[in-house]
């Protein structure tokens, strides 16, 4: 079985690390380690150490850094989904399965018929689960949570450029096929952006903004995926196409 896994930033060479007290409530309430028992830290900037537990309380888990074993597992060309948020708890559904997929960075959309507000505090809890989701598939790079942004902002801050493969979910009217955008992209590619609407999809005026900005427009099959599906279709189309353009 593999050793559990902690989050601590920031991790030093060597040495001995406290674990914040959420972190330490999990090792001691909920896995019951003990000391002598291994652990594995990563500080979410790609570093990570194997270590063994040399204190353990209810609210104070002490760990003892024994190596280094700091490794990249993220993907080979940089992805950025940018999501209309989806409803409660399928908000942590879609971040654990962009986390395990290795996206690079989520940016919550404002649309106009967006059902969910990307507030302060719901941005909390999205980060609270890009740790434990990579605590869980062994990634020591955080998947980052942008600032909310609406189409516009989206489109001022990301001018078009030959090297990125921007890509819109749109079920409705002409889209290409994932396998026709596949034969599009060029050796030259080095990163993709991706984005994906709200239930009620975009209205007429985003994607008359979509459109005049240059983003291609695809379609995931013949059935009306959910937002979170749709998200992970395309983080893990990307991550097989991202794969095979880095050999």
């Amino acid at each position: 079985m593999a050793a559990p896994r902690f989050f601590h930033s920031p991790l030093p060479l060597v040495g001995e690390v406290t674990l914040s007290e959420a972190e330490a409530r999990h090792a001691s309430n909920v896995l019951r380690l003990t000391v002598g028992a291994p652990a594995v830290l990563f500080d979410g900037q790609g570093g990570e150490a194997q270590g063994l537990i040399t204190a353990v309380d209810k609210r104070c888990v002490a760990i003892e850094i024994i190596a280094r074993s700091d490794s990249n597992r993220e993907l080979p060309l940089p992805l950025e989904m940018l999501v209309a948020l989806p409803k409660g708890d399928r908000q942590k559904t879609l971040v654990d399965g962009l986390v395990q997929l290795g996206v690079t960075r989520l940016t919550p959309l404002v649309c106009q018929r967006g059902v969910a507000q990307p507030t302060a505090a719901a941005l909390e809890r999205l980060e609270r689960s890009v740790v434990e989701s990579s605590k869980q598939c062994g990634r020591n790079q955080l998947m980052c949570i942008s600032p909310p942004l609406t189409i516009a902002q989206v489109l001022q801050s990301s001018a078009m450029q030959s090297t990125t493969l921007s890509l819109v979910a749109h079920p409705y009217g002409p889209s290409k096929t994932l396998f026709g955008v596949a034969s599009r992209i060029s050796l030259q590619t080095t990163t993709a952006r991706m984005a994906i609407g709200p239930e009620g999809g975009f209205s007429d005026a985003e994607i008359s903004q979509w459109l005049e900005a240059g983003w291609l427009f695809v379609e995931l099959g013949p059935r009306i995926l959910r937002v979170e599906m749709a998200a992970l279709q395309l983080a893990a189309w990307w991550a097989c196409t991202a794969g095979q353009l880095s050999c």
